[in-house]
């Protein structure tokens, strides 16, 4: 499979750390239980004009892939959507480094994701 990231968002999915749909991702942003949307392709304009400006103005990484929205909906067992968001730091970290291979802008957030997603893993284990 060319999309590896695909299957850690079905993972994703199964674990119970994803927002799937408009307005799913919307509250998982606004909420601020987001840690990264994904953006189908073929996405109406204002709906990527909405999404982009939300998570800018949250400072939630955003990246638009190019996957249509039939291909997410398929590869999460769910109808066409166009707004994925993921709310676990530890599958943001993941996806984004299958993502960045292949997309430009999540190559940006690559870094700062993986980032938080170490501090994250640091703060747990000193807990213990």
């Amino acid at each position: 499979m060319e999309n590896n990231y695909l299957g850690l968002l079905g993972l994703a999915r199964r674990a119970g750390m994803l927002a799937i749909g408009d307005e799913s991702a919307r509250v998982a942003l606004q909420s601020k239980k987001a840690r990264m949307l994904i953006m189908a392709s073929d996405a109406s304009e204002r709906t990527k004009e909405t999404f982009s400006f939300i998570s800018e103005s949250m400072d939630i990484p955003y990246v638009e892939v190019r996957e249509s929205r039939e291909e997410l909906g398929n590869a999460l067992g769910k109808r066409p959507c166009a707004a994925v968001a993921v709310c676990d730091i530890g599958f943001s970290a993941a996806i984004v480094k299958k993502l960045s291979l292949q997309n430009e802008t999540a190559k940006a957030f690559s870094d700062e994701i993986i980032s938080k997603a170490e501090k994250a893993a640091a703060r747990k284990k000193k807990k213990k």
